[in-house]
């Protein structure tokens, strides 16, 4: 009898192994299957993980995951509720499972993340004050894990992803951050991440794709981005957020050909549950095309996107480009309609912002042949031909009327000479741009001293770079102000290395 006793401690013993074991097999495939896109299969495996173990939480959790992208996707109120039913439930499994050990870390992280999901939902429905405090929840938990074991380096990620953004946080929410003593660090949260991609073992590839994100944005470091997300791609090639991401980063690299092709892959294969996602890629396209001067092909892209979107995120500047398309196209009706209609975007983007501005003025003064020249030359410079920049400049500088299209034009030659590595010139022109007093466009001043610190880092001439990422800084408190402040956070991080 007691060999019969012994037999079954030992079977039953390796039997939970085994079974937790094949759990965590099936929550490991179904979470690559997520990032795939392929969620009928994924789920298929959860439910299976769940039939398993239904009082772990990551099987609910990676439901929650799935329902939150869904919802952040297409905006279908039954998919908000079943995240919220999943979150809860990993929120009670969690607390069911730290009431025997408290000092469970895995379960604290997940915790962790279940609040941050929370937080990103709160966020996405405008409901700031329930963000702000899952937000709380969700670092309160990812510091008790590191209280646990400091090596547990995905829980820095957590936070750091927190860090940053809140540190773009409106001047008229920082009492929530007083109040929920929460800090924000954008330098914390780029080095949090990048932590936990290098040495955490949980959620490897979400910190792989912030870390490309960020990258971008708070460095303007777009190759590094793509070499972080190609590999993404490659591993998870129906996954249209990566695709898009890698689009974002073309462009802004100037690398329009790959962009197109890559968004034109998301509009072919658009998953149903991302229709923002292929909304905003239209957006995209037609940005592509605005910059090699296809207003046709433009016009058409922007209208789908204007005609699609569940937001009015980038509807200003959308509306802007399209009326500057049908002023190209000989349209002077359908050029004010949208004129009028680029006022009505998300002021808090500041590209939004400046389509306000720039519609403004366009429906005052008219459309005059300086801001004609203007949108040529600019256009030409986002598409990368630098040369031709100079080229262009040279030839219509003395005939450009408005003090501010000068500037303008002198700054895209610059940005140019500098690309072209034609720096005593750059660096004249860059000097007298410093000096400019201007009505409008005030960020030429900051960017002028951006262009003098490339300039000097470039001869080496550190005590200057210094001098003039000061000076960019004590002047950048106008539009573009992201954009530039991310050009001297590269500057500061070149001089580190």
């Amino acid at each position: 009898m007691r060999r019969i006793i012994f037999l079954f401690i030992i079977f039953t013993s390796l039997a939970f192994p085994q079974s937790l074991k094949n759990y965590y097999s099936l929550i490991d495939k179904s979470d690559n299957l997520i990032y795939d896109f392929q969620f009928g299969e994924a789920t298929d495996l959860l439910y299976q993980a769940i039939q398993l173990n239904p009082e772990r939480p990551e099987a609910y959790q990676l439901f929650s995951k799935v329902y939150l992208w869904f919802y952040l996707g297409s905006k279908d109120a039954l998919d908000k509720e079943h995240f919220e039913n999943y979150s809860d439930s990993v929120v009670k499994k969690c607390k069911s499972i730290l009431e025997v050990n408290d000092r469970d870390k895995k379960i604290l992280y997940e915790l962790g993340n279940a609040y941050k999901f929370k937080a990103m939902m709160s966020a996405a429905v405008a409901n700031s004050l329930d963000a702000f405090w899952a937000t709380k929840n969700a670092v309160g938990y990812y510091e008790d894990v590191l209280d646990i074991d400091s090596t547990f380096y995905s829980a820095y990620g957590g936070i750091g992803i927190f860090e940053y953004a809140l540190s773009f946080v409106p001047a008229f929410f920082t009492w929530a951050l007083t109040i929920t003593g929460l800090s924000a660090n954008e330098n914390n949260g780029f080095e949090y991440v990048a932590k936990a991609y290098k040495f955490g073992k949980q959620d490897k590839i979400e910190f792989q794709f912030h870390y490309a994100k960020l990258y971008d944005e708070y460095l303007t470091e777009y190759e590094k981005s793509i070499k972080l997300l190609d590999p993404l791609i490659k591993q998870f090639p129906n996954n249209s957020l990566f695709l898009y991401q890698r689009s974002i980063e073309f462009i802004k690299s100037k690398n329009l050909q790959k962009a197109e092709h890559d968004l034109k892959s998301i509009i072919k294969d658009s998953h149903p549950k991302f229709a923002q996602t292929l909304s905003f890629s239209k957006f995209l396209l037609g940005d592509v095309y605005f910059r090699q001067n296809k207003y046709e092909l433009a016009l058409g892209f922007y209208k789908q996107f204007l005609k699609s979107t569940q937001t009015i995120d980038y509807t200003g500047i959308a509306s802007l480009r399209a009326a500057i398309c049908n002023h190209f196209l000989g349209d002077s009706l359908e050029f004010r309609k949208y004129a009028i209609l680029a006022s009505n975007g998300n002021q808090d983007i500041e590209e939004d912002d400046y389509a306000k501005d720039f519609s403004i003025n366009l429906l005052a003064d008219g459309f005059s042949r300086d801001r004609e020249i203007q949108i040529d030359i600019e256009n030409t410079f986002l598409a990368g031909n630098y040369k031709k920049v100079v080229e262009k400049v040279n030839s219509v500088i003395d005939s450009i009327e408005v003090a501010e299209v000068t500037a303008l034009l002198l700054n895209y030659k610059t940005s140019s000479l500098i690309e072209l590595r034609k720096l005593k010139e750059a660096k004249q022109i860059a000097n007298e741009l410093r000096n400019y007093e201007l009505q409008n466009s005030f960020w030429i001043k900051p960017m002028a001293f951006v262009n003098l610190a490339k300039i000097n880092m470039i001869e080496k001439n550190y005590p200057a770079v210094k001098q003039y990422i000061l000076a960019a800084s004590e002047f950048n408190n106008y539009s573009r102000k992201n954009l530039i402040k991310s050009y001297i956070n590269k500057i500061k991080n070149d001089l580190k290395n």
